[in-house]
C-alpha cells in the first residue's frame, strides 16, 4: 500500500471513529434528536434481532431518511436510554465510501446495568470532507446464542 493510500485509510478510520463516538455521545447525553444530523439525507437506520453467529434475523424497526430518523429518535427523548460502550471497531474505506463494524454493549442510564449487546454494521459516506452514516444497522444479539 502506498503512503498516500495508507494516509487515506488512517484519515477515514479517524473520521469514522469520531462519527461513531459522536453517535454514542449524543445517545448517552439524551440528545437523540441530534442523531439524525449524523446521517446522509437519505440515510437508513435499522434495528434487528438475531444471533452473532447466524445470518438469520428479524427487523424490529427501520427509518428511511434523515427526517424519519429524527422523528423516531425524538420520540424517545427523556426515557431511560442506553449508555453505549463501543468495542472492536473495524473500518474499510474506499475513497468517499466506507464500511465499519463495531460491537456495542448498552447499559441503561437509570440503572447502569447491562441491558443488551449487539453489533453495528455501517455504511458511511464522506460529503464535503465529513463522514456520515449512509446506513446503520444494529443487530441486537439474542441471549443464549452460541459463540
Amino acid at each position: 500500500m502506498s503512503d498516500v493510500a495508507q494516509l487515506e485509510q488512517i484519515s477515514a478510520y479517524l473520521g469514522i471513529s469520531n462519527l461513531i463516538s459522536r453517535y454514542a455521545q449524543v445517545v448517552r447525553y439524551d440528545c437523540p434528536e441530534q442523531v439524525a444530523d449524523l446521517y446522509t439525507l437519505d440515510g437508513v437506520f435499522e434495528v434487528r434481532r438475531g444471533a452473532p453467529d447466524k445470518a438469520e434475523h428479524t427487523v424490529r424497526s427501520r427509518d428511511d431518511g434523515r427526517e424519519a430518523i429524527r422523528a423516531s429518535m425524538a420520540a424517545i427523548k427523556g426515557l431511560p436510554h442506553p449508555v453505549p460502550l463501543i468495542h472492536n471497531l473495524l473500518v474499510e474505506a474506499d475513497g468517499d465510501r466506507a464500511i465499519a463494524t463495531c460491537v456495542m454493549e448498552g447499559r441503561l442510564s437509570s440503572t447502569g446495568e447491562s441491558q443488551f449487546w449487539g453489533e453495528y454494521n455501517d455504511t458511511c459516506a464522506r460529503l464535503d470532507g465529513r463522514w456520515f452514516f449512509a446506513s446503520r444497522i444494529f443487530t441486537i444479539y439474542e441471549a443464549g446464542s452460541t459463540i
